[in-house]
């Protein structure tokens, strides 16, 4: 196959070793280098295609497509983790070599991201903050703000922020009456933003009003109407662990009310001024009924 070169972009920070991302010539998302010797692997699977050649200027081309689209995410999270490993070398030689010896781990851990299953609690947590998504956030702020506001899965304090205000996305079972919070920090803001409670049940595919995690995934890709937005999309879920995947029908939920609870300066909230630099992590449980005066409509 003889690469198109036009059909990709170089990607920022590879001036020592260039690494492209685009389209091979079957249409496939691909990423392209130039190497100085012949690759020594050709072990095409069912998740990458590898191809390669040599060009006219004595260097070797090599493309890494994905076999199946879905596999978006985990191919581009994986392709940022290149850039960040040669972004450092000293030169072109040294990117190389650091490239290849990366490169022979990063095909294993492609092939563990695709096969890896969320954990039932990961699960409706994901899901919780996509039915939010789809059911709250596109309504108000439309599905470009929705999704470029969604900044948990990039490891942010706060899920979303958007517009001087934020929303922290927690999904609880029905019957429960406490949440819990990971760290001090994801309710510790300057600004007034949200708790955000999104109430569920086990349910089954039987129940017309139950939805699971790949339905949500679908539901909110069917909004997207650029490729950068999708891949961007797929990049964060891929952050989380997530690959699209019809083994997640298989949990099935009833989602009720969404409440909001105001986070303002009188919140119950956890700080770590009052401890110095003696406590760095803090985990804890609210009850809820004890906050309904936080209660707000948004």
């Amino acid at each position: 196959m003889i690469v198109e070169e036009n059909k990709y972009k170089r990607m920022p920070k590879t001036e020592n070793f260039g690494i492209y991302l685009g389209l091979d010539n079957k249409g496939r998302t691909s990423m392209f280098v130039k190497l100085s010797k012949k690759p020594k692997f050709n072990d095409s699977s069912k998740y990458l295609i590898y191809e390669y050649n040599k060009r006219q200027d004595g260097l070797w081309a090599l493309t890494v497509s994905i076999a199946e689209q879905r596999y978006l995410g985990v191919f581009n999270k994986l392709v940022f983790d290149l850039v960040d490993t040669v972004r450092e070398a000293s030169n072109a030689v040294v990117a190389e070599r650091m490239f290849m010896q990366r490169f022979v781990e990063w095909k294993t851990l492609f092939e563990q991201g695709i096969t890896s299953s969320l954990d039932f609690s990961k699960v409706v947590g994901l899901a919780g903050e996509l039915y939010f998504i789809s059911e709250f956030m596109v309504e108000k702020y439309g599905i470009i703000d929705s999704l470029n506001s969604w900044c948990g899965p990039l490891g942010a304090d706060k899920d979303f922020n958007i517009n001087n205000t934020w929303f922290e996305v927690k999904t609880k079972s029905l019957n429960k009456d406490t949440i819990h919070l990971n760290s001090k920090s994801q309710l510790v803001s300057n600004s007034i933003g949200y708790l955000t409670v999104v109430s569920y049940e086990k349910s089954s595919l039987a129940n017309s009003k139950s939805t699971n995690l790949f339905d949500l995934y679908q539901k909110i890709s069917s909004l997207i109407q650029t490729q950068s937005l999708q891949a961007e999309f797929d990049r964060k879920l891929a952050n989380l662990n997530f690959v699209p995947d019809e083994k997640y029908k298989e949990i099935n939920l009833e989602f009720h009310e969404i409440v909001f609870y105001e986070v303002n300066g009188s919140f119950p909230q956890i700080s770590n001024v009052e401890f110095g630099k003696a406590i760095t992590n803090i985990e804890y449980d609210l009850f809820l009924p004890e906050i309904k005066q936080y209660k707000v409509e948004v």
